[in-house]
């Protein structure tokens, strides 16, 4: 049996699927790319690029998507991937 890539791996574990997925995110959480960045600890350059992803994963990077993930779950946001790509309000 073929090895699947690490790449692969990550995008499937991740419930970002999509550079659009995070823009919807970030709207509504109220962020802008800049609170999004300083988030995550990343560079605002890099909330941009990911958005500018559109349908594509936006990174491969395993930590990268937990991050932002975990502060959209602080500003109340819920990403999910199943059974169609979306964001919610936490209940």
């Amino acid at each position: 049996m073929a090895a699947i890539p690490e790449s692969y791996r990550v995008l499937v574990m991740s419930n970002i699927v999509s550079g659009r997925q995070i823009r919807a995110a970030r709207m509504l959480a109220g962020l802008t790319q800049a609170d999004l960045a300083r988030a995550t600890g990343c560079h605002p350059r890099s909330v941009r690029y990911w958005e500018n992803k559109g349908s594509n994963p936006p990174t491969n990077v395993a930590s990268t998507l937990d991050s932002i993930e975990q502060a959209f779950n602080r500003y109340g946001v819920i990403i999910f991937s199943t059974p169609t790509p979306g964001v919610r309000c936490s209940d």
